[in-house]
């Protein structure tokens, strides 16, 4: 993440938009072979954005469910930080957790048709963000399939880390500079 780790809404909101254009110009800027280089065994660039595409698409769905719909947080209970949210999805990895069900990936679409749906969808959900208030994000949880019950402000603090998360993955085997 090239941005300070976030802790308002506001924040939230900047580093979503980077995320969205950082992120994007990347997979954009991959050469087709590489975009589609991949095993049963390594994902090519194509299934981690179709990865991402899936993943971030029931937290804007969650964002836009009426709040009195969420499950409550108990009152007093606090959100995590950043770091203590990238922390738990670490030990997790560490213990082997992987994508399952509908965050597999299945990349039907071309290179320009999946950066379109991932930009698209991460404005769906900087729209849905923006209806909320700062506070808000600390009175609601949301199911997350590995981390269990989380506020909705730890959601997005997930769903922001691992969108750098899968980017980093695919610099580490593709290479920095692969769009070169």
């Amino acid at each position: 993440m090239t941005t300070p780790e976030p802790v308002t809404r506001d924040d939230l909101i900047a580093a979503f938009h980077a995320a969205r254009d950082e992120i994007g110009d990347y997979f954009a800027g991959l050469p087709a072979p590489v975009f589609l280089n991949g095993t049963a065994e390594r994902w090519s660039p194509a299934h981690h954005l179709d990865h991402l595409i899936r993943s971030n698409a029931p937290v804007t769905a969650g964002l836009n469910i009426p709040r009195h719909l969420l499950a409550p947080r108990d009152p007093g209970e606090g959100s995590r930080s950043y770091a203590g949210v990238r922390a738990e999805y670490h030990a997790a990895l560490a213990r082997g957790q992987k994508a399952f069900g509908r965050y597999l990936p299945e990349p039907r679409d071309d290179q320009a048709g999946l950066v379109a749906r991932y930009r698209d969808g991460l404005d769906a959900l900087l729209g849905a963000l923006g209806t909320w208030a700062d506070g808000d994000l600390d009175t609601c949880n949301m199911l997350h399939p590995v981390l269990g019950n989380i506020s909705v402000r730890e959601m997005l603090y997930f769903t922001l880390y691992h969108n750098w998360h899968h980017l980093g993955g695919v610099r580490l085997l593709f290479g920095q500079d692969a769009t070169r």
